[in-house]
């Protein structure tokens, strides 16, 4: 599925057993993990949900 690309959208996702949140056009994620959400830097802004999904799998969270 295509990601809307507007900076007023939002992707929350499931990967490995953790909840991502991802602002559209952007290349930052977050973790959900209620209070403090890490960071994570994704290696390119993805223009899809798929894509999505594979950056953070390739991540090392």
């Amino acid at each position: 599925m295509d990601l809307k690309q507007d900076t007023r959208c939002y992707t929350d996702v499931c990967v490995n057993g953790l909840w991502y949140h991802y602002d559209h056009c952007t290349t930052h994620a977050y973790i959900l993990k209620g209070g403090a959400s890490p960071s994570v830097q994704l290696k390119s802004e993805p223009k899809t949900e798929e894509e999505l999904i594979h950056l953070l799998q390739s991540l090392n969270c």
